[in-house]
Parts: C-alpha cells; sequence; structure tokens
C-alpha cells in the first residue's frame, strides 16, 4: 500500500475519499494545511492519525511514501522538489510549475533521486476521451492536423469566494500572487489536447490576451493560443475565466480520415466520423459518458477519473515505472502555456523547448531552446 500525506486539505481530499475505495492500493497516514482546522476536519472525517504542524514535519515521517500536493499554483515546484529531495514520490496538482527552471529541475531531481513524479491532470482518465485516444489509436482519425481545447471557467459567476472565512484574500485572487489563467485551467487544456492527439510536443506558440481577471495582475483573463506541433499539426487553445457562460472543458480533433468533437453545451454530448465505418453519413454520437465510468462508485470531484488517475500514480510507484505524465510529460505540456506568456508580452511566436525523448524511452530530458523567463516576466 503506497502511504500518502496530504498537503492542502480543499482539493487534496480526493485523495481521503478515493482511498475508501482502494484501501489496498493507497492509504493516507497524514495530513497538512496552512489553516490547521482544514487538516483537523479531513482527519476527522476519515480517521486519517496524524495532523502535522508543517510539511516538514510530514516529509521527515517514515510513514509517509508520497505526497499529494494541492496547494496554491505557484507553490507547487518548490514542494515537489522538497519531497523529492527526502525521497518521497510526488503527485502535484496543476501546474507542475511557473518556470521553465522548475520545470527541468522536477526531470532532474526525479532522475537523481529515483522518486516518481507525477502532475496529476485526471482529465485524461474522463472515459468520452479515453474513448476517443484509443479511436485515434486505431486510426479513426487518420493523421490529424488541427486540433481545438477550450477550458472555460468564470470562478465567479460559479460562487467561488473570494476571501477566506477569516477575511484573507482567497489564494485564487491574492493581488500578491493570483491565479493566472493559462497556469491554473490552462493545463487541462494544453495536456489532454496533445495527448489525444497523439502529439509528441508543441514546437511554438502564438498567444492573444484580452481582459484581466484580477485587477492590477499583468495577465489576461482571456488567452487564445496558436500551436504548432512537432508534428506539423496546427492547434487552438482557448482559456478563459471570463467568460459568461457555465463551466465548458471541450475538445476536438481533425485528421484526414475522421473528427471527434466534444459538446460546449451538454458535455456528455461527444460525436465522430469516420472513414472506417463504411456508409456513416454525419456526425455521430459516441455514445461515452463523459464524467464518470459506468459501475464505478467512487466520485471525488471530476467523475471518477481521479479514482483512475491515483490507480495509475500508485501502479507506477508499485512497478518502478515512470507515470503516465511524468516529469518529461508534464514539461512538455506545461512549458507551452508558460511560453504563451512571452508571446503575449512581445506580440511574436515563442519556441517552446524540446524534452528530447523521454523519461519512458529511457533517457532524461535535454531542454534545447528557451522561450524566456515565462509566467514571472510578466
Amino acid at each position: 500500500m503506497l502511504r500518502f500525506g496530504i498537503l492542502g486539505c480543499g482539493r487534496g481530499s480526493f485523495v481521503a475519499a478515493c482511498a475508501q475505495a482502494i484501501p489496498e492500493e493507497i492509504g493516507v497516514t497524514a495530513v497538512c494545511d496552512l489553516r490547521r482546522e482544514r487538516a483537523e476536519r479531513l482527519a476527522q472525517a476519515y480517521r486519517i492519525p496524524t495532523v502535522c504542524d508543517s510539511y516538514a514535519q510530514m516529509l521527515a515521517r517514515e510513514d509517509v511514501d508520497a505526497v499529494m500536493i494541492a496547494t496554491p499554483d505557484h507553490e507547487h515546484a518548490a514542494q515537489a522538489l522538497e519531497a523529492l529531495e527526502a525521497g518521497r514520490h510526488v503527485l502535484s496538482e496543476i501546474p507542475a510549475a511557473y518556470t521553465l527552471t522548475e520545470l527541468e529541475a522536477i526531470i532532474e531531481t526525479s532522475a537523481r533521486t529515483g522518486a516518481k513524479y507525477m502532475m496529476g491532470n485526471e482529465v485524461r482518465w474522463f472515459p468520452a476521451l479515453e474513448a476517443a485516444k484509443r479511436m485515434g489509436e486505431e486510426g479513426c482519425w487518420g493523421q490529424v492536423f488541427y486540433g481545438e481545447a477550450e477550458y472555460l471557467h468564470n470562478l465567479l459567476r460559479d460562487g467561488w469566494h473570494t476571501v477566506e472565512p477569516d477575511g484573507s484574500p482567497h489564494w485564487r485572487w491574492d493581488p500578491a500572487q493570483p491565479q493566472t489563467t493559462l497556469l491554473g485551467g490552462g493545463p487541462h487544456a494544453f495536456d489532454t489536447l496533445r495527448w489525444l492527439a497523439g502529439e509528441r510536443e508543441f514546437s511554438e506558440v502564438f498567444a492573444y490576451g484580452v481582459g484581466q481577471s484580477v485587477p492590477g495582475h499583468p495577465e489576461p483573463s482571456t488567452a487564445v493560443c496558436l500551436l504548432r506541433g512537432a508534428s506539423g499539426a496546427a492547434y487552438k487553445i482557448t482559456v478563459s475565466y471570463a467568460m459568461a457562460r457555465p463551466y465548458a472543458l471541450y475538445f476536438s480533433l481533425y485528421g484526414d480520415r475522421g473528427t471527434f468533437e466534444g459538446g460546449r453545451v451538454n458535455q456528455e454530448e461527444t460525436f465522430y466520423f469516420t472513414d472506417l465505418v463504411p456508409g456513416l453519413r454525419g456526425m455521430t454520437p459516441t455514445g461515452n459518458p463523459y464524467w464518470s465510468h459506468p459501475g464505478v462508485e467512487t466520485q471525488a470531484g471530476h467523475g471518477t477519473s481521479e479514482y483512475f488517475m491515483l490507480k495509475e500514480f500508485a501502479a507506477a510507484v508499485r512497478e518502478g515505472r515512470d507515470p503516465v505524465i511524468g516529469p518529461t510529460e508534464a514539461a512538455r505540456s506545461i512549458a507551452p502555456a508558460i511560453c504563451a506568456f512571452e508571446s503575449m508580452r512581445t506580440g511574436k511566436p515563442a519556441a517552446v523547448p524540446s524534452y528530447g525523448r523521454g523519461e519512458s524511452d529511457g533517457e532524461r530530458a535535454r531542454p534545447v531552446t528557451d522561450c524566456g523567463g515565462g509566467a514571472a516576466s510578466l
């Protein structure tokens, strides 16, 4: 059994919920939160034995094999590196990092210490998207030449609070370090679209930004990114916290033999067309559920996806292999979002670093280009 310590007991609570369903694979032995009362509530709800006063105290415990990092976005990389150096495996919420330097450090530290790292983009385990990925591998789309992704999430309209119960700013809107659009929900779009299309990496990004999500914050509330893939294919990714509409996470793929399209209004409706089905005349419903796998009762915020994501992470640690979104794979998805900041600042396309063959091929990543300072440069 892989024994977890949870850092950040809001979003990180999904680990405790899923652990109840697969106690032979994972357990939670310790929790830690900046607000101790939140950690104590989680510990009481799931009978977790230890509430730690600090992250360092958690990492020093012999009954913690891995940490779940579910803290404010800009803290993820430093906390992941601290855990890897301590020999603890890491499952981190998106994004993996805020800068290219941090991405490279995670790759190097995981390789040097042997501790496994995984970026937790649970969207890869949405059943409709898993099916679309399989269909692509079976040749239903042929050669993909274009794809789209949209992450549209107006947090304020959805009722997310801007202040904590004690009156302090919620971290997403804290003027000192507010959540960014591209590195907030954006990684869901960047990573999932690249994976769906079978695109090894994005090589260039040209980004436009409009509006402001936080007064005084330099990043726009809406970003539109045009990307070129290493395959030569073109992609468009839109990320917005300002759209006056309900939440949407949309994907589409266009190839020379077929098309996959998600639903913007009803996300449970996904469609396909392919030359591999003789006589098909129009876009046809896939019939696959979007959020939840039939027959799986464990739900933890994004349907059943967290359940399967945790099973993959535990299996990778158990088998001594890299998780499917290991350090290099995470870098290939987060680097283009970081480089989009540089493009918005300069008004020019930005080259995205290449990260070698990747850990799954037995070769450490080798970044060969640099788009600039990333998010910190704005």
